[in-house]
């Protein structure tokens, strides 16, 4: 196996939640004075689903409008800057979320929730920069997320985001380590189901 092959269903990011008065504007204009070579603004939906059948991992229904995945994902109470994430593109005509949910009924739906994402996205060629508010509930964070593109293996894609962690100013000790799903849902969780994903 080679090092890209190692890497190809991998997503290795760091995330850093800011202060809900954080003023992204002076942010996002150091990253335009770096020429990314694209950006987007988007609101997003992600239904995220726990299965009896599959216990250490969960799934995600995305969509936006722009796109809609399915995505299979591993989720670390420890440390989630190296994760499996595995994406299905399905068509955007319409929200497939219903079909979505009874394809994976069969493997047993422990539970379900659905967040939603307030995004603006930087592409550069070796790493995608993401600024959202992410909201379930009543829970609200928000975050800026560094994800090494393509890289050539898990530490390559480190010295990518650390690198760029130093040009954007971010502070690395300050670096959370938990997932979304730990930061925004896991205490609405019935005991069971909080106890189930802390351990993974």
């Amino acid at each position: 196996m080679t090092d890209n092959e190692a890497t190809r269903f991998l997503e290795i990011e760091h995330k850093f939640v800011v202060a809900e008065d954080f003023d992204p504007s002076g942010f996002f204009a150091k990253l335009r004075a770096l020429s990314p070579s694209s950006e987007y603004v988007t609101e997003v939906s992600d239904t995220y689903f726990l299965l009896k059948a599959v216990p250490n991992l969960v799934y995600r229904h995305r969509y936006d409008g722009l796109i809609q995945q399915l995505t299979t994902k591993s989720v670390a109470s420890r440390d989630s800057e190296a994760r499996t994430e595995i994406n299905l593109d399905l068509k955007v005509e319409q929200d497939l979320g219903d079909t979505v949910a009874a394809f994976l009924d069969p493997f047993g739906i422990e539970w379900s929730g659905t967040l939603t994402k307030k995004v603006q996205v930087f592409y550069f060629d070796e790493i995608e920069i993401v600024y959202y508010q992410a909201k379930y509930l009543e829970s609200l964070v928000t975050c800026i997320e560094l994800e090494a593109r393509k890289p050539e293996s898990i530490n390559s894609a480190k010295k990518t985001l650390e690198n760029w962690e130093l040009r954007l100013g971010l502070i690395p000790s300050e670096r959370s380590h938990l997932s979304l799903l730990h930061l925004l849902i896991l205490e609405t969780l019935p005991t069971k189901l909080k106890e189930k994903l802390a351990c993974m």
